[in-house]
């Protein structure tokens, strides 16, 4: 399948070049060449962006939108997407590991306290013109950029694949035909070390065009493990990406792109911040983490958060690949434009977790592991030039396929740490001790998608943007367990059947199939009024989709307590209002954007309350949820040595309705709690930035015209949940980090010197927290002070 579909690339770029290479010839000089990639500004210093999928001004595009260029995203050290949170605020970016990251926007992405192999996220993730299925796909370094742009709310017109929540754009630097060679080198504490490289230049004059660029980051581990005084949270990353440029018409231009990533860290991250010994109603919380480390005799750390201090003894890392190939094909037409878009990609995950996190042999290896590919197939055609209606339309394929492996493996100490001190001693071990829970899951995925986008220039200040597209969808996989563990034939009848009890609970064989497919309209209509040349009034309506999925775990298919393991898709209806101006001839830019989303069937977790289920609790589709609120944007460059930015929101999101929903850790005696009215997960209510750089002109120096420059960032968000139950032991307290740089660099981008420093008041926040069923509470923190010195140079 692989070769047919690398040759069903190659077979399209040539087939259009054979197209051009005549037209080229038969209307030398008639049409326009292709403009080569844009900047993230133009020649008049507006910000460009691609979100109705042509390079538009900012402030002339109806959508709420913030773009980044890349180098505001090099000054910053802007080199991941959790990182760039801090400049977009609608933005929230999650990484508990890279698997597990979840990115929303305006409250809506993936669940932050849950993830599923069967399911898409809402936020979609595109790097030149390729859909990332997988989030952890775009959690390496990312460097040589254009720009990366952030789109807020439904975009599944054109960006097609479960954007109903938004869409972050990346695009790579193109090759240029003009030799140039750069890069930077970084030395910070913690023993950081980064290096990032390209050389770009014609290989053939005017017709072809070659890219390369190589990262690698590595830095020693932030955290202490007290087991073996070893230092985990360390990084190491690293990344190549090769890319050609084939022009061989004025009218035609062929853009291939591969790239391969590796990265690797030590993850025992979770410190101990409390521990939970009563009830909300004053019930003993029995066989809590206290408890048992006592009577165990376990060495407990008792250190505060910010010592970032843990003692765990089953070596928890990850190791993380990803590669593919692009074929960016573009023709033009007279007043048209054609592109293709093909790719494939691989993304493979090997995590190793401690499933105690104490330095017993209890959870010797708790993780799942991914394979995942893609392959994907884009056709748009466009109009172009001036034309009372503007359109663009196109097909669009997916292929996806995810193996999975999920491994529970209990060690020796199994029985004594997670069963109840009443258990029988010999029916615990011949259960629980070097028990082995080994599960396979694969669901596959077919996407179908045909889209169109009209413009309709009612008058010369007034447009309709109407857009439609339809996506089709089959999904199928499977899920096997087996278990293994001593043989239970030394016990007595009631002792087996006691340990067979306790497996039931922990895991046992399980097989079932799965299927579903479904055909969904997405679209939207957005009125737009220039009222002034500088001032952009608009109002949108659109109806977007997140497709549903399969619930590839431990659940039961059949009896009476049966669930299905079919997950149905999400409705989205969203409602916007909003204003774009530009003042003292875009010396300042203010824009202000209003929302209101509703979701249907919600996608989520509820409780099984099976019998000997231990009330696992599995992904499915509860009520509503709502999310409103107000964004607004500030761009202002008061003098031209210097420039101010601010960014604000203010997210009211909640469940509508989740009446099954499970109870969070502190409440016992019920089943079901109702949440109801409650907010959602993972959303502050406030969330803001504001920065902005100064300069000055130093003279001319080493044959240079030189300035210095010292600029600031500061970022702040107010608390939010990391749990679908809303315990309040998984409330983040709110937090703000502050980001400084300063440093000398040459007019013309020769050299630049930079002293950085991040979180520069040391603050300890947390990127997680949440409570175990032992009672533990632990979090994650985020990054502490760092600093360094960057020396950027350009030929």
């Amino acid at each position: 399948m692989t070769i047919l579909r690398s040759s069903s690339t190659f077979a399209l770029a040539f087939a259009l070049a054979a197209i051009a290479v005549p037209q080229a010839r038969a209307t030398e000089g008639e049409v326009a060449a292709i403009p080569s990639a844009v900047d993230a500004m133009d020649d008049g210093g507006a910000i460009i962006i691609t979100a109705r999928r042509r390079d538009e001004k900012i402030q002339d595009v109806p959508v709420a939108a913030n773009s980044y260029g890349g180098d505001k995203l090099a000054a910053t050290r802007t080199y991941n997407l959790r990182d760039l949170q801090a400049l977009s605020p609608s933005l929230v970016v999650t990484v508990t590991n890279p698997r597990n990251t979840s990115i929303n926007i305006r409250g809506l992405g993936n669940n932050v306290s849950v993830y599923n192999d069967g399911l898409e996220p809402a936020v979609g993730v595109y790097m030149d013109q390729v859909y990332l299925a997988r989030p952890g796909q775009a959690v390496f370094d990312l460097a040589d950029i254009e720009r990366i742009e952030v789109l807020r709310g439904p975009q599944g017109t054109l960006f097609g694949k479960n954007t109903s929540a938004g869409a972050v754009v990346i695009t790579t630097k193109s090759p240029s035909f003009e030799p140039e060679f750069g890069g930077d080198i970084s030395y910070g504490n913690y023993d950081f070390r980064q290096l990032h490289a390209y050389a770009s230049g014609a290989l053939i004059d005017d017709r072809l065009a070659a890219r390369l660029y190589v990262s690698k980051t590595d830095r020693d581990g932030y955290v202490t493990n007290r087991y073996d005084h070893g230092r985990t949270q360390d990084y190491h990353d690293f990344g190549l990406r090769g890319q050609l440029l084939f022009t061989p018409a004025d009218n035609f231009k062929l853009r291939l792109i591969g790239d391969y990533g590796f990265q690797k860290q030590q993850t025992a991250a979770a410190v101990l911040t409390g521990v939970i010994r009563t009830y909300d109603n004053g019930a003993n919380f029995a066989n809590n983490y206290t408890d048992r480390t006592t009577r165990l005799g376990v060495p407990v750390v008792t250190d505060a958060p910010g010592e970032r201090i843990v003692d765990v003894n089953g070596n928890p890392r990850y190791k993380m690949r990803q590669g593919g190939v692009a074929a960016i094909a573009d023709l033009t037409l007279p007043g048209h434009s054609l592109t293709s878009v093909t790719s494939w990609r691989r993304w493979d995950w090997y995590p190793h977790n401690d499933g105690d996190s104490t330095r017993l042999d209890a959870g010797r290896d708790f993780h799942q592991s991914n394979n995942q590919q893609q392959f994907s197939q884009e056709l748009r055609i466009a109009s172009e030039g001036e034309r009372k209606v503007d359109y663009i339309g196109g097909l669009y394929y997916l292929w996806q396929s995810i193996r999975a492996e999920a491994l529970n493996a209990y060690g020796a100490d199994a029985a004594n740490w997670f069963l109840a001190p009443s258990t029988d001693p010999a029916v615990g071990a011949a259960a629980l001790n070097n028990y082995t829970v080994l599960s396979h899951s694969r669901p596959v995925t077919n996407s179908y998608a045909a889209f169109g986008q009209t413009i309709w220039h009612i008058t010369p200040t007034i447009d309709l943007t109407t857009g439609l597209r339809y996506t089709y969808e089959t999904k199928g996989g499977w899920f096997d367990q087996e278990a293994t563990g001593a043989v239970l034939s030394g016990l007595t009848a009631a002792q087996q059947a006691a340990a067979q009890a306790i497996r039931a609970r922990y895991g046992v064989a399980n097989f079932y199939e799965a299927k579903t497919k479904e055909g969904r309209l997405s679209g939207q209509a957005t009125l737009s009024w220039k009222v002034t040349p500088d001032a952009l009034i608009y109002a949108t309506y659109g109806r977007g989709n997140k497709f549903g999925g399969l619930n590839l775990a431990n659940i039961i298919t059949t009896g009476q307590f049966a669930v299905d393991p079919v997950i149905k898709p999400e409705t989205i209806d969203s409602y916007e209002l909003g204003l774009k101006t530009s003042w003292a001839g875009g010396k300042l830019t203010a824009n202000l954007a209003g929302f209101w989303t509703d979701v249907s069937d919600y996608q989520t977790t509820i409780v099984d309350t099976a019998p000997d289920r231990n009330n696992i609790s599995y992904f499915t589709n509860v009520g509503k949820v709502r999310t409103r609120g107000i964004e607004a944007d500030l761009q202002a460059s008061p003098a031209p040595w210097l420039s101010l930015y601010g960014s604000g929101t203010y997210t009211d999101a909640k469940y509508v309705s989740y009446p099954n929903a499970p109870c969070p850790i502190e409440t016992t005696g019920v089943t079901f709690c109702d949440l109801s009215g409650d907010r959602l997960p993972g959303v502050s209510k406030w969330a803001f930035s504001v920065g902005g750089e100064a300069k000055a002109p130093v003279g001319n120096h080493w044959g240079h015209d030189m300035e210095v420059y010292a600029g600031a960032d500061y970022s702040y968000r107010s608390n939010f949940y990391t749990t679908a139950s809303l315990s309040r032991y998984s409330l983040i307290p709110g937090y703000s980090l502050l980001n400084a740089r300063i440093g000398v660099r040459a007019l013309d981008g020769s050299v630049d010197l930079q002293l950085w420093g991040r979180n520069l008041f040391d603050k300890d926040y947390f990127q997680s927290l949440s409570a175990a069923n032992t009672g533990a509470i632990t979090g994650t923190l985020g990054d502490p002070r760092t600093y360094g010195v960057t020396l950027r140079t350009r030929f």
